[in-house]
């Protein structure tokens, strides 16, 4: 009976590990980590793309993605907090994020290089998500997560891809 009330008393104070913790393989906590990135960095990419594009239907989409991404992320911290409340996500982007996000700072046309790399990163970010929806552990709640962002990634790029490509 004392060894069931410290058992209980350890778990109250955070010194065992919930069954909620131990759900998230390294396979979720990889995705998880890379979704976040992926998330920053289109938030980062529209935000620029929005303060130096003159186009409105550009800004419009670059607002939109910015929009979409940080309800996103949203949603992706909160899954995890329920899942593995220990569990931080990163505040920044990918080596490539940084590079993709150095090219648009540097581009003589804005639009354009945002156009192409939203294009570029809808596909490889619904790439990603289908590949961690696909595997038969992932966890269940951030599959069906996954799955119900795919139809957003899936209009983003519909919409990346109806952009007037700006004159070069």
């Amino acid at each position: 009976m004392a060894g069931r009330i410290l058992l209980v008393a350890a778990f109250i104070v955070g010194l065992v590990p919930t069954a909620l913790a131990q759900r998230l393989t390294s396979h979720d906590k990889t995705f998880i980590v890379n979704a976040a990135e992926a998330n920053t960095y289109a938030i980062q990419a529209a935000l620029l793309a929005n303060q130096y594009s003159n186009n409105p239907a550009y800004r419009r989409f670059a607002i939109r993605i910015a929009n979409d991404h940080t309800e996103q992320s949203g949603q992706l911290e909160s899954s995890v907090a329920d899942q593995d409340p220990s569990m931080r996500l990163p505040t920044g982007v990918s080596p490539t994020g940084q590079r993709l996000l150095n090219a648009l700072k540097n581009s003589r046309n804005v639009d354009a290089t945002f156009r192409n790399q939203m294009i570029s990163s809808r596909l490889a970010t619904m790439r990603m998500y289908q590949s961690y929806i696909d595997q038969p552990d992932a966890n269940p709640e951030l599959k069906q997560m996954a799955q119900e962002l795919l139809v957003s990634f899936e209009q983003q790029l519909e919409d990346a891809r109806n952009l007037e490509p700006p004159s070069q």
